[in-house]
C-alpha cells in the first residue's frame, strides 16, 4: 500500500512545485489541476462539478491510487510527526503557515525547504516536527530538515488535515474530490492516475 501512496503523497506535498513555465508545458497536454464535488460516476468515468459550476469529466485509471485526506487539530502535531506545510516569511525571521498536512507515520516523501510556485515569495517546507507549542488555537512548530530549523506559527484560520491510504469506495457521489496531475484528453475529457477525496474544503489553500 505503501508503495501505492508514494506518487499521490509527493504530488500533493509538490502541488504546482514545478519549474517555471515553458511554451511545451503550456499546451493542451499539459496536466491541470481539477477540484470539485462528485455529481456523476459511470465505472470509471466521473464528472465533477467544479467551483465555478463547470463540468469536468475524468476517466480515471482502473488502478488509480486513492487518498483519503481530513481535517485535523493543532494537537495532533507532535514532535516526531513528519508533516508538510506552505508558508510565508515573516519579518521576524519565522513563516506563517498557509496549511499543514500531516503524513502517515513513517513517510518521509518529499522531504526538503523549497519555493512554492502558485504564491509568490512561499516556500514548501516538510520535515520532521521538532518542537510543537499550541497556546489557545494558535500554533508555533520548529520544523528541522537538512541540518537546518525553520520556526513556523500557525494562526488559528489555518487548515490542518491528515492524510491516508484510501480506498475506491470512497469515489461515489457527492464526494469533494481533488486531482493534481489531471492529463487533457479528446472530446475535452480528462484521465488521470490519483485522486484524492476530501471532507475539508479549505484545503489545499490555493
Amino acid at each position: 500500500m505503501m508503495r501505492r501512496l508514494i506518487p499521490a503523497l509527493l504530488s500533493l506535498a509538490l502541488v504546482c512545485a514545478a519549474v517555471a513555465p515553458s511554451f511545451a508545458q503550456q499546451t493542451a497536454t499539459a496536466p491541470v489541476r481539477l477540484r470539485g464535488e462528485i455529481t456523476h460516476i459511470d465505472r470509471d468515468a466521473i464528472t465533477i462539478k467544479t467551483p465555478q459550476g463547470q463540468p469536468a469529466t475524468v476517466l480515471l485509471d482502473p488502478n488509480a491510487t486513492v487518498m483519503s485526506v481530513k481535517p485535523a487539530r493543532l494537537a495532533d502535531i507532535k514532535p516526531g510527526r513528519f508533516v508538510g506545510t506552505a508558508a510565508m516569511p515573516e519579518t521576524n525571521g519565522r513563516w506563517r503557515a498557509m496549511e499543514v498536512h500531516i503524513f502517515p507515520p513513517g513517510s518521509r516523501l518529499g522531504e526538503g525547504h523549497r519555493p512554492y510556485n502558485p504564491t509568490p515569495g512561499a516556500t514548501m517546507t516538510n520535515a520532521d516536527v521538532t518542537a510543537a507549542v499550541v497556546k489557545a488555537r494558535t500554533g508555533m512548530l520548529t520544523l528541522t530538515t537538512g541540518g537546518q530549523n525553520y520556526d513556523i506559527d500557525v494562526p488559528p484560520t489555518t487548515p490542518i488535515v491528515s492524510m491516508s491510504p484510501g480506498t475506491r469506495a470512497l469515489v461515489k457521489k457527492g464526494a469533494y474530490v481533488i486531482i493534481n496531475q489531471a492529463m487533457p484528453g479528446a472530446g475535452g475529457a480528462y484521465s488521470a492516475k490519483q485522486i484524492t477525496v476530501t471532507t475539508a474544503r479549505n484545503w489545499p489553500p490555493a
